[in-house]
């Protein structure tokens, strides 16, 4: 498999190869470079995730991936029949660069237009070197009734990723996300644009459940506008260092976000999880539920920001982590910035001792992962509940 030689050795005619390589068209080529020059500068040149031991490794082919999985022709099918069915809507669902063949003014008008260049070291680093990912696009009006989600068929499932979902007035969507690691996929970066116009309607499910030697950066933002309504649920319960942040921006008037995670942290594990809730807009509102059970490193920072002028936002939250005697649980300022009227409820973030010897107490973990399970479907949340079950028996001594 062809590798991306160290950082420092990297140039713009790689970068150029490889886009031309994929028949990009030139303002994507061009859109590339911009965030190489932006992560090479001297802002954040440091930042570079592949000086872990293992390398970035080039994308592999349709063949490569088609000889990885047992029936990927049959998954190509059915991912093929399924996106036709759904363009008789006026859907537009697929792989990243099926997409841009057929849409590309689509694509050029939303990408970056949520999470830019300049957002931060890694915006810029996934703009320069994503291979692959995945595009929704709902029309106004239009109610998907069939819950969408990844397919084995999309061109690069796991390594270096963009993902754009776009809901027209009135639509309404629901994505599932549930995907296995793969060899190849060491490393899994991906930057996430969700944009919700008004009384638009999406909730998008996701269980992450990656090898032990997968590490993960991921960042999530969403537009919502007014009346729109995003409802984020996920699980966290693999990989070796997982790095997630999902934002969500109300900028219209009576907008909502229910915001509700899970994270399992076992004792080889790292996870820091970042959700920021902003409202932008009057009579806005927010829930946000995050329960965590750390044996191994949990780092959660739970913020809902209020601005000046969104007066009559209702804020509730519910924040709580298990912790056993040698793990470490950082809260790194879970707050709340609130103008005057703003209605909060719930408790700021409480962490409580777990004693994984203890029989009575070995139930907790599934106790306070009823509210993330009973937002999910039932197969999804079948597969959490055994999740959760399994790891809290392989931290117990002795087994």
């Amino acid at each position: 498999m062809e590798l991306w030689p160290p950082f420092e050795q990297i140039t713009p005619d790689m970068i150029i190869t490889m886009s031309e390589k994929r028949q990009e068209p030139p303002w994507l080529r061009n859109f590339r470079l911009k965030a190489w020059e932006r992560l090479t500068s001297d802002a954040v040149a440091p930042f570079w995730p592949s000086m872990a031991p293992i390398p970035f490794a080039m994308p592999p082919s349709r063949q490569e991936i088609a000889a990885y999985y047992q029936h990927s022709d049959e998954a190509d099918l059915v991912y093929q029949r399924l996106s036709q069915t759904l363009s008789d809507s006026g859907i537009i669902y697929g792989d990243f660069y099926d997409v841009l063949q057929k849409h590309p003014d689509m694509i050029q008008q939303y990408l970056g237009s949520l999470i830019t260049i300049q957002d931060s070291p890694l915006s810029a680093l996934n703009s320069a070197f994503f291979t692959g990912g995945m595009v929704v696009y709902i029309p106004d009006h239009v109610h998907c009734q069939v819950p969408l989600s990844y397919f084995r068929a999309f061109s690069n499932p796991g390594q270096i990723e963009r993902q754009l979902i776009i809901l027209g007035t009135g639509a309404s969507a629901e994505f599932v996300e549930g995907r296995p690691s793969l060899d190849y996929a060491l490393h899994h970066i991906v930057l996430t644009e969700v944009i919700l116009s008004e009384a638009a309607s999406l909730k998008y499910t996701a269980i992450k459940n990656w090898d032990s030697h997968v590490n993960t950066w991921v960042k999530k933002r969403t537009h919502c506008a007014k009346e729109a309504h995003v409802t984020w649920v996920e699980g966290h319960f693999g990989g070796q260092d997982t790095r997630e942040w999902t934002e969500v921006i109300l900028t219209g008037e009576q907008a909502r976000c229910d915001l509700v995670s899970y994270l399992y942290s076992s004792s080889s594990q790292q996870i820091s999880y970042v959700p920021r809730i902003i409202h932008d807009a009057p009579h806005s509102s927010s829930l946000l539920t995050v329960h965590g059970v750390a044996t191994g490193n949990l780092q959660i920072t739970g913020t809902q920001d209020v601005l000046p002028h969104a007066q009559g936002a209702v804020i509730q939250r519910d924040l709580l982590a298990l912790k056993s005697g040698r793990a470490q649980v950082t809260l790194s300022n879970p707050s709340i910035i609130a103008e005057p009227s703003a209605e909060i409820t719930g408790n700021d973030f409480v962490v409580q001792p777990w004693n994984l010897t203890d029989a009575h107490q070995n139930g907790r973990p599934l106790e306070i992962a009823q509210s993330f399970l009973s937002h999910l479907p039932m197969e999804f949340a079948i597969e959490a509940q055994r999740l959760i079950n399994q790891k809290s028996r392989q931290d117990v001594p002795g087994r």
